[in-house]
């Protein structure tokens, strides 16, 4: 008792009263800042708790007035303001009738409820049936763009449709085989020049006679068709009304499945058109497949009890209009169990004034089970506090590595020089003959080992300054054409060794950056050295250097290496993460040519420090290409005096 006298006042012979609770209804307050209250032991240690962290300190003592009885030892006098930071449970009422009348509002918001809830679910029911209805239509012109997208890019269908025309295999695999096989109603061959070649008509066809009218919408969707890729041609989707039918549409262009390179671009190609009709029999298999209730092809929206999806044309004209009878599970739902809701309502509010009644005995499980909470409250911030030193630790520990990087590269280039230095000295026979040939090779083998430290140490050196945010570029206008030219003298000795030839392409007159030069040649001589570990000899390496539509200088290095997998293009331009070769089973460190894994991670940065950005795309056994997107010298992306620092 002796803390709790000196932290509370003159707080002698403490007497609790049993089960003694903080409750101010037989209280009544002596002035308007007093209140007089029972205190516990625990409510009396965390009130001292409470006034000791605010700075107050209780000295006023319990005193007997004239013709009233003496405070009770275990009340004590508190600061009307403190009150609003204990957690006090204040009287309880002893009549339930306000009880009674909050459950009666309460019954008749859950009816409300109940009957907003059906409507909502109505409107629930109508968007699910249109994404179903959206879903069934975009499913049908997906079978037929898949059929017929299989078709055009097979080829022996460009040899026999096309190049050689062959009515007889043409019957055999896209006209009478369509019609009995793929359920197509219509099929059309196109020429170059948009002639139709070939026609299927419900099963006749003719390599003579057009046997249907081909009209704008079927020329339109071919020149659509023709848009697409060669290495990988898409079929194009729309519906068309021909003789009041409806029909699913699906062109793709006849291409081979593997144009050479003369082949791409060189001819305008034929376009395969497959055609679907739209009748009750499909209709009855999407309304049972979808659970769309008497689903039918209108030429206008007309019926209220219907809801309507467009069939839109490839300029967006609907064409016709799915209908299906709207879904009304929650008007139909309220209108069965509505009686019953109210009635189990009423019962329940019934039992619900009892329950309240128990629910008073229970206030002091309620006030313990909150004491809980908030102790595992305050145990949760001790631990976040926890967690954020040891955050802080591991900061700490990163840039203290990142210090010690940047140190070590400082002290290891200094004696490195000189290594380097005296190597070329004696390679050079700078101060007269060394003697045996042996030394000169030696020389040679110390000053390309020395060399080649130097660049991972300087790898080393500037991701670190990258990470560190110490890294700073001299931005101006360069020329791309002479940063180019110089790289490639610097790495041409590596390609010849090597045999592989290096092309400089699509360079629309001259180009002009807005960079740092130095950095802009270490970001392309690390591309060029990243392709050639990659090619294998007698390969080429392609770079192309083109303007994008928004202005930007797009610097491509593409070649017919190994290639990266798809799961480590992400990691590749991480620090010191390296994808191995397919050849080895993609072991990193597998490979003679493996090298720190820092290249493609320090152009990254270089390129993101420009204001540019770094793409890869590639696939195992086909290539790579590494695109860096910088600003042209038109955009203003440094500082006035032309630094930036990273």
């Amino acid at each position: 008792m002796g803390g709790l006298k000196g932290s509370i006042g003159r707080c002698v012979n403490h007497r609790p009263y049993a089960n003694s609770r903080p409750v101010l209804r037989h209280l009544k307050p002596e002035n308007d800042s007093h209140l007089c209250l029972p205190l516990t032991h625990s409510s009396a240690f965390r009130l001292s708790l409470k006034l000791r962290a605010r700075g107050t300190v209780m000295e006023q003592p319990y005193r007997q007035e004239a013709g009233k009885s003496p405070v009770p030892p275990d009340r004590m006098l508190v600061e009307a303001g403190d009150l609003a930071e204990l957690p006090f449970t204040f009287a309880r009422p002893k009549s339930v009738l306000p009880l009674v009348a909050v459950l009666g509002i309460f019954c008749f918001s859950i009816l409300g409820l109940f009957i907003a809830g059906s409507m909502e679910l109505d409107r629930f029911a109508r968007d699910q049936s249109r994404t179903l209805a959206q879903t069934a239509v975009a499913k049908s012109l997906a079978d037929v763009a898949f059929v017929t997208r299989d078709y055009g890019f097979w080829d022996a269908a460009v040899e026999n449709l096309i190049r050689r025309p062959d009515s007889s295999w043409a019957d055999s695999n896209v006209g009478t085989y369509a019609w009995e096989e793929l359920g197509m109603s219509r099929t059309l061959v196109l020429g170059s020049d948009n002639t139709p070649l070939y026609t299927m008509k419900d099963g006749e066809t003719s390599s003579q006679e057009v046997l249907f009218s081909v009209g704008p919408p079927l020329i339109r969707l071919a020149e659509r068709a023709r848009q697409t890729s060669w290495l990988n041609p898409e079929a194009r989707t729309s519906f068309i009304l021909l003789n009041k039918r409806v029909y699913l549409v699906a062109a793709s262009v006849l291409t081979p499945e593997e144009p050479s390179p003369a082949e791409i671009g060189s001819f305008k190609r034929g376009v395969l058109i497959f055609m679907r009709v739209l009748d009750d029999e499909h209709l009855e298999e999407i309304s049972t497949s979808y659970l769309l209730e008497n689903l039918t092809l209108f030429s206008s929206v007309s019926e209220d009890d219907f809801d309507f999806l467009p069939l839109e044309d490839d300029l967006g004209r609907a064409v016709g209009y799915l209908g299906w009878i709207k879904p009304r599970p929650g008007s139909a739902f309220l209108k069965h169990t509505a009686p019953w809701v109210a009635a189990i309502l009423l019962v329940l509010a019934g039992f619900a004034v009892m329950a309240l009644k128990r629910a008073y005995a229970q206030a002091a499980t309620v006030e313990r089970l909150n004491k809980d909470l908030v102790l595992r409250s305050r145990q949760l911030e001790d631990s976040q506090v926890e967690l954020l030193e040891a955050l802080d630790k591991a900061e700490q520990a990163n840039r203290a590595k990142a210090d010690f990087l940047a140190v070590m590269s400082h002290e290891l280039r200094t004696p490195l020089n000189a290594v380097i230095g005296f190597s070329d000295l004696i390679r050079n026979q700078a101060f007269g003959p060394v003697g045996h040939q042996k030394y000169i090779e030696y020389g040679n083998d110390i000053f390309t080992s020395g060399q080649h430290l130097l660049s991972l140490i300087s790898d080393i050196l500037d991701i670190t300054r990258a990470n560190a945010g110490m890294l700073s570029l001299d931005c101006r206008p360069v020329a791309l054409g002479s940063v180019i030219e110089k790289c490639l003298k610097l790495i041409t000795p590596q390609a010849v060794r090597h045999r592989i030839s290096i092309d400089v392409t699509e360079m629309n007159g001259p180009l002009t950056v807005l960079g740092d030069e130095v950095r802009l040649s270490q970001m392309l001589i690390n591309l060029l050295s990243n392709a050639m570990k990659s090619s294998a000899e007698a390969s080429r390496i392609r770079v192309k250097a083109t303007v994008t539509p928004k202005g930007q200088i797009a610097l491509r290095v593409i070649d017919r290496g190994r290639g990266i997998p798809k799961a480590d293009l992400a990691k590749v331009t991480e620090p010191f993460r390296q994808a191995g070769t397919y050849r080895d089973g993609f072991d990193p460190y597998a490979s003679e040519k493996a090298g720190t894994g820092l290249g493609l991670a320090i152009v990254k940065r270089l390129a993101e420090a420009h204001g540019g950005t770094l793409h890869i795309a590639s696939k195992v056994g086909l290539g790579t290409v590494v695109e860096i997107r910088l600003p042209g010298a038109a955009q203003e992306e440094c500082h006035d005096e032309g630094r930036v620092a990273v």
